[in-house]
């Protein structure tokens, strides 16, 4: 079906009369997840394929096969056929009604026999070249995104209407579990977007400021770094920076910095 018909009451101008106004609600143009199983549930079908796809030594997997692992019935595992054919975990067979596990799909079915949170990232892989990713990565290149925000790209990339806001959450949800992105609080962040202190090249540890003169103690919003220029003549740099600065922002205090003591060590040797 192309589209969903809603049926809207309207009352005449002279309140006597009642006409009924159809209209059409149309249908995504791409292929979103059903909000008819619960996101566990979607991802324990995949599986379900999986397991029945080895268990029968590679033959085609029909949906009351998988279902019947599950306990559920057929009627209910085909809901997930459309989304996982579309990003390519599931091919469907034309010549019958069954589908094969992708390589990604296998993978992520043994991984999560070790470790079922981290086993999403097999999907990565096949996700990184979907519509969903085209349309969200590049911005969050930019900045963190409300997730509100990314409901919105993803609604305009993909012509879904308000209607479709459970599908498009579940969506995310299967973004944020193969680790195309992060999730922050109510923000979505890039992968491997951390704070500066939880990265490898972590800003240097707070050290005491020399006795004597000192600078004005920083703030509750600030931490203070003591950088040392000479230890004998005790000449320090005091630096007081926000607790939440980002790998990026230090990034450009350090190279600030070195810039500045390239400097002074030219001066001194004059």
């Amino acid at each position: 079906m192309n589209g969903e018909t809603e049926a809207h009451v309207s009352t005449t101008d002279n309140g006597q009369g009642q006409e009924v106004v159809r209209s059409k609600r149309t249908s995504p143009t791409q292929t979103l997840p059903s909000d008819r199983l619960a996101f566990d549930k979607q991802l324990a079908a995949l599986r379900a394929f999986a397991v029945a796809f080895e268990s029968n030594g590679g033959r085609p997997v029909k949906n009351s096969e998988a279902g019947a692992i599950l306990d559920m019935s057929e009627n209910t595992i085909v809901v997930t056929n459309a989304f996982y054919c579309d990003v390519k975990l599931l091919t469907r067979q034309k010549e019958e009604q069954a589908f094969v596990p992708s390589p990604e799909a296998l993978a992520y079915n043994k991984a999560h026999e070790w470790d079922p949170m981290a086993a999403g990232e097999k999907f990565k892989p096949v996700f990184e070249k979907c519509w969903f990713a085209e349309a969200v990565l590049p911005r969050l290149k930019f900045r963190a995104y409300e997730d509100r925000e990314v409901l919105t790209v993803l609604a305009e990339a993909s012509g879904a209407s308000k209607d479709y806001e459970p599908r498009l959450k579940l969506l995310l949800e299967f973004m944020v579990f193969a680790g195309l992105v992060a999730r922050d609080g109510t923000q979505i962040k890039p992968v491997g977007s951390k704070p500066a202190e939880k990265t490898s090249a972590a800003a240097p540890t707070p050290t005491p400021a020399p006795e004597g003169r000192r600078p004005a103690a920083p703030d509750e919003n600030h931490a203070e770094f003591v950088f040392v220029l000479d230890a004998k003549r005790r000449r320090n740099v005091v630096v007081h920076a926000p607790h939440d600065m980002t790998q990026k922002e230090f990034d450009r205090v350090r190279k600030w910095m070195e810039i500045q003591l390239v400097a002074e060590d030219t001066d001194e040797q004059k």
